[in-house]
């Protein structure tokens, strides 16, 4: 499958939502509760993505293939209180459910660090659910560690839920 990584247009809103709730819905089985899960709107999605599109933040990149988006990576400044001004965070990175494990999560990561980098970020950051294995494995293999500072507690669907900060340096000489 031959992909592009570029910046996500208007057109692509639908496709981020579509893929943003399918994505949740397969991810977070058994993690979520369910009817929180079911309640989730392709729509409402689609227009708070059209609106992060059109203002530029966060940056939203998607893989296009022939059959059209199939991923996307959402990334900027970081929103943490603790962050200083070189500190960057990736918002939320998903594929179609059919597209995982094939390599386009490690190209959009790879593109989102690249701009981050040129933007004059040393650090880039992300929030990652602990009981959530799949994604876990793929920060651990894109170089994230775990920052033993960062914890905090959600919740969704009525289920309290941790959260782990994972980091990494964003090295120059690898632009």
């Amino acid at each position: 499958m031959t992909l592009r990584i570029v910046p996500a247009s208007l057109e692509d809103a639908a496709a981020v939502a579509r893929i943003h709730v399918e994505a949740w819905r397969a991810a977070y089985e058994g993690i979520i509760p369910a009817p929180f899960l079911a309640a989730m709107s392709v729509s409402r999605r689609e227009a708070a993505w059209r609106e992060s599109i059109a203002r530029g933040a966060p940056e939203v990149l998607v893989a296009k293939g022939a059959a059209g988006v199939v991923g996307w990576i959402a990334f900027g400044a970081s929103r943490d209180a603790d962050a200083d001004a070189v500190q960057a965070e990736v918002h939320a990175i998903y594929l179609a459910p059919d597209h995982w494990a094939q390599g386009i999560g490690g190209l959009l990561w790879t593109e989102a660090r690249r701009r981050l980098a040129l933007q004059g970020f040393e650090r880039v950051s992300l929030w990652v659910l602990a009981e959530n294995a799949r994604a876990l494995r793929f920060y651990r293999a894109m170089g994230l560690t775990l920052d033993p500072t960062g914890q905090k507690d959600s919740e969704r669907g009525g289920k309290r839920l941790l959260e782990l900060r994972y980091v990494m340096a964003l090295a120059q000489q690898e632009v």
